[in-house]
């Protein structure tokens, strides 16, 4: 009974002795596949493998087992060895590999962006430039009138002047009036001439075609 007693308060003082840690994460270390078992030794049951970058949860640390909790949610032991607080080396790279690939896009983007904006920025000096144009453009042309307004106002003085100048310019609008109906009639004449030549081709084409026609029949017969 004695013997029973003694053992049993050793397994509770070897339970307590059992180093406990607060839970977490951990990795399994490079290059390698671990066995994850039941209990804290060769002999127990294999649960699963843990693939190299494999992240645990850390549990306890016992006789050179750490007890981990796998993603799965399944707890067990592996060897303390193989089990690391840091990201394998790999797997950094591999994320860095990955940050400097996802800068590098970002940096082509805003390459791309800034190639756009130039773009548009060069568009909007051109329209810029236009309305610039215009701007003057409009300008002179109100200077052109004011000037004219200002001729008108000197001239009204003489009437004469200025009905000559009226007269000047209704000689000139009959004028280009007799020339834009010149114009409409020579194009007139031109558009009925080039009608009679497609007609008349049209017709020696029909009548060459005829004729031919006409001389196989001809000779057909005279076969």
């Amino acid at each position: 009974m004695r013997i029973i007693v003694f053992f049993c308060f050793a397994l509770v003082i070897s339970a307590f002795a059992v180093v406990s840690a607060e839970a977490e994460t951990r990795y399994v270390s490079d290059q390698i596949a671990v066995t994850l078992r039941r209990g804290p030794g060769t002999e127990y049951k294999i649960l699963k493998s843990l693939t190299t970058g494999s992240a645990v949860e850390f549990l306890e640390e016992e006789e050179g087992y750490l007890k981990v909790r796998a993603k799965d949610g399944s707890e067990g032991y592996v060897l303390k060895q193989y089990i690391s607080a840091q990201l394998p080396k790999a797997y950094v790279v591999a994320r860095l590999e990955k940050k400097v690939t996802g800068l590098q896009q970002r940096l082509a983007t805003m390459a791309q962006q800034a190639e756009g904006w130039t773009g548009e920025k060069k568009e909007l000096q051109r329209q810029l430039a236009g309305v610039q144009k215009a701007m003057n453009s409009e300008k002179g042309q109100h200077r052109r009138l004011a000037k004219k307004h200002q001729v008108l106002q000197d001239g009204a003085k003489n009437v004469a002047e200025l009905l000559n100048e009226r007269d000047r310019l209704k000689a000139e609008n009959e004028k280009y009036a007799v020339d834009l109906a010149q114009l409409r009639q020579d194009n007139d004449d031109i558009l009925r001439k080039a009608i009679v030549k497609w007609f008349l081709a049209g017709a020696g084409v029909l009548f060459v075609g005829w004729l031919i026609g006409k001389q196989s029949r001809t000779r057909k017969r005279s076969f």
